[in-house]
Order: C-alpha cells, then structure tokens, then sequence
C-alpha cells in the first residue's frame, strides 16, 4: 500500500506490504517518522484494506477517533499525525486492482452537497460496487443482508455470502450482527462477531462491499396550539359583581334614601 507523508510542506512517498506495522518516531517502529512519540499508530494493511489503531486520539480527515478504536481508512483520506504531520493513503495504482476507480465514487457520496434528501427511515447507502449510489430503506423489524435471492437486501457482490448479515430495529436501536461466525462482518474497519449497535454514518463493509448507515429521521412532535386567553374588557363584562352591579345597587340606594327624606318632611 503506498502513502504519503507531508511535514512542513514537503512531501515524501513511501509504500509498505501487507501485515501489522508500528508507526512512530522509537527505535522499534517498522515505519519510523522522526518526531513521532514511539508506538503512535498500529497500521494493518490486508491488500486494498486499511485499518489504524491508536493510543492516543488522532483524525481521519480531520474527525476525531478516540483511542482504542480500530478505524478504516479509505484511499485518498489522510491520518492527522502530531506536530502537524499528515499520512496520506494513495490510491492503488490502475495495474493494482479494485481502488483506483472506487476512490471518485467514495468521495462523491460523502462529500456532494446534491445528495438526494435523507429518507424518513434508517437506511444502507451502497458505496462501492455494482450497486453503487443505491439506498436501500430498513423498513422491517429484521432486514437479511446477502447475495442469495432469499436476502431481504440484496448485494451484488460475489464475496458477499448468500446470507451475510443480519440487521435488527427495535424501536430507535439498530443493530447488526454476522448471520455465520466465517462471514467477515466489520463497522469502521473493526470486526464484528456478535450483535452491535449501529450509529448515524457507521460504514458496514462485507466481502468488497461498503455500506453507509443512516438513522431513521424522528418525526417532529406537533405542538399544541396557544391558549388564547379572554380579552381584559370581556372579563369584566361577564364577571360577576361587575361594574352594572355597582351602578344598580347606587341607584337603589339613592331612591331609598329619597324616601326616607320625604317621610320626615312629612
């Protein structure tokens, strides 16, 4: 696999096989970049397929990974390194197999601002392969994944098993899990091999296929209308003991003392 590494605008190309290798600045790392704490990155490089793992936190173009976690990193995205370094992966040269058109359609799909709008449910956005550019809705409690005509998602991918994966929802939980312990199941370039959740922009990859999750969008809970309340001037009209009540009991009042007045006249 062939990379680039940049420190200080200058650019410097190197490639390296297949297996697990130590990248850092120690005496016994198998990739050694002066300047680098020893140890940094453990790259495992299996043909076009690349995974990092680090102790320490690091981006894959430029979004966070915390540590411990083993990140796939695709043909064209590059590794932020300490003191300002970066590591390139290259795509593989035409005469070396699948990536070299891969690389475009990947970068199209996660990065076009034209993206068709999300759909209402969770969904698998195709990214490779002959079903590239595809989203297939998880409209079901159950969705089988494989190339088998029983699959309910079916994957035109010749090292894809007939049935691969299983993806189950319950409620807002995904998750997915391999239908056989010998099918190669990974999210985020780390292996599954029992039932794991799934979350918003997790990359599935079986055999050659890679497969984007999308979580379901909620639906926005309506509010409830304002309550209007009654106009100052209403509540006193319909109050009871209001003003016309006053004005009666004056005049009533004023009569009676009317006549009272006449009787001692009188």
């Amino acid at each position: 696999m062939r990379f680039e590494f940049e420190h200080l605008g200058s650019l410097t190309s190197f490639e390296v096989m297949d297996g697990q290798h130590l990248l850092g600045g120690g005496v016994e790392d198998q990739i050694r970049l002066e300047g680098l704490p020893p140890g940094l990155l453990v790259l495992c490089i299996e043909g076009s397929r690349l995974t990092v793992k680090s102790a320490q936190p690091f981006t894959v173009n430029d979004v966070l990974v915390p540590p411990g976690l083993r990140r796939l990193v695709l043909p064209g995205e590059g590794v932020g390194l300490p003191q300002g370094m970066r590591l390139k992966v290259l795509p593989a040269s035409p005469g070396n197999g699948r990536c070299a058109n891969t690389v475009a359609v990947l970068k199209h799909l996660l990065t076009a601002s034209d993206e068709p709008p999300p759909s209402s449910a969770a969904t698998l956005t195709c990214l490779t392969g002959l079903d590239t550019g595809r989203s297939f809705p998880l409209a079901g409690a159950k969705t089988d994944i494989g190339r088998g005509s029983r699959s309910d998602l079916l994957i035109r991918d010749r090292t894809v098993s007939r049935a691969h994966a299983r993806i189950h929802q319950d409620g807002s939980t995904v998750t997915v899990a391999p239908l056989s312990p010998h099918n190669g199941l990974y999210v985020n370039g780390q292996r599954v091999e029992r039932s794991r959740p799934l979350l918003e922009g997790d990359v599935l990859e079986l055999g050659q296929t890679l497969l984007r999750f999308q979580a379901s969008l909620e639906a926005p809970v309506p509010l409830a209308p304002p309550v209007q309340e009654p106009a100052h001037d209403a509540a006193q009209q319909t109050r009871p003991g209001g003003e016309g009540w006053f004005l009666g009991m004056g005049a009533v009042m004023t009569l009676a003392g009317l006549l009272v007045t006449y009787a001692l006249l009188g």
